[in-house]
């Protein structure tokens, strides 16, 4: 069913995939019940929480006859939205991160854009996010109040991914059911949302429809899995999915493969600025491994034109004297944490 004031256009299913995230579950959960356009069901995965989580799904199953409790063992967020997906049965299907929540009247705004006359290929809607610290302060607000609509055509959406302008959360979207169930979730990889966008793109058809206007919001926590201290298994998967990204500008879009180069140089950069110094050594596979590629690609960087000067003579320090770049790094941002102070 849907609010009163509200046309129904089909039902809505949404999928929480759940964690150790009893403190946070609650609000989540009632933000998705006070949607104007209420979905038929919540579908709360817990994905072997060793806190309080099982029993509040459960509880929260027990209270709604729209919340869904599935428990299984602990595989993964991509195996729990997978879980979901496998579920799912509504002709329309959104996510949202336990620890997140959503304004009101999101899947209304989405669903409606989606369902006007002509937009019936479509796949997909989207729309802004506001990020908040954990004291609630806002530190971040992307789109505008205007709620204007536009749609982003499939090639342009690819090239927002890869220079870091487009919005690559599954959480921020509405999809066609039908449309998403026909994919799933990488398991046991990271940087999920982004990877799943990829192989979605060469279906999307006409693109994705696009909302100017804040409707999803984000808790920034150290407890995130993408918000935390260093895990090399995260820079593993974002270099695999970087990659993916040119094979694809190679094979779909091969004007952009500039753009997408300039994509595995800046992963690349960020992996080398952050991995600890303690870990840059010949036994570190992966790390020898980015090293050779940036170095293979000296010449590509020095004329990359999608680079900043910044990132261009901060790549080709690297390549040449890793470790000593990044102790000289780590002495300056020091000096500029005394200089705060």
């Amino acid at each position: 069913m849907t609010g009163d004031n509200v046309m129904n256009t089909g039902e809505l299913n949404v999928i929480i995939p759940v964690f150790n995230k009893e403190k946070y579950l609650r609000r989540c959960v009632d933000s998705v019940l006070a949607q104007s356009y209420a979905p038929s069901r919540i579908i709360l995965v817990d994905d072997g929480s060793t806190d309080g989580s099982p029993e509040l799904c459960d509880k929260l199953a027990d209270e709604y006859d729209t919340v869904e409790a599935i428990h299984q063992k602990n595989a993964g967020a991509s195996a729990a939205r997978n879980t979901g997906i496998s579920a799912a049965d509504g002709d329309f299907l959104g996510f949202i991160d336990a620890d997140d929540w959503a304004d009101s009247d999101m899947y209304e705004k989405l669903i409606k854009a989606l369902s006007a006359e002509g937009r019936e290929k479509i796949p997909a809607a989207q729309l802004m996010n506001r990020q908040y610290s954990e004291d609630g302060t806002l530190v971040l607000y992307t789109g505008s109040d205007k709620e204007s609509e536009y749609l982003i055509k499939t090639e342009d959406f690819y090239e927002q991914l890869i220079m870091h302008t487009g919005d690559s959360s599954m959480c921020t979207k509405v999809f066609r059911g039908d449309f998403v169930r026909r994919f799933k979730f990488a398991e046991g990889e990271k940087n999920e949302d982004f990877e799943l966008l990829l192989r979605m793109l060469p279906e999307m058809g006409e693109g994705i429809l696009t909302l100017d206007t804040p409707g999803y919001n984000i808790e920034l926590s150290g407890s995130s899995v993408t918000r935390g201290r260093y895990d090399q298994s995260l820079y593993e998967s974002m270099m695999k999915n970087a990659f993916t990204a040119l094979r694809v500008a190679r094979e779909k879009y091969p004007e952009h493969i500039s753009q997408a180069e300039r994509f595995t140089y800046v992963q690349s950069l960020d992996f080398m600025l952050h991995i600890p110094i303690d870990r840059m050594t010949a036994d570190n596979s992966f790390y020898k491994r980015i090293v050779r590629y940036l170095r293979c690609e000296k010449k590509n960087i020095k004329k990359n034109r999608y680079l900043t000067k910044k990132q261009r003579d901060y790549l080709l320090l690297l390549l040449e004297s890793p470790v000593a770049v990044r102790k000289t790094h780590r002495v300056i941002m020091n000096l500029r944490g005394v200089r705060k102070d």
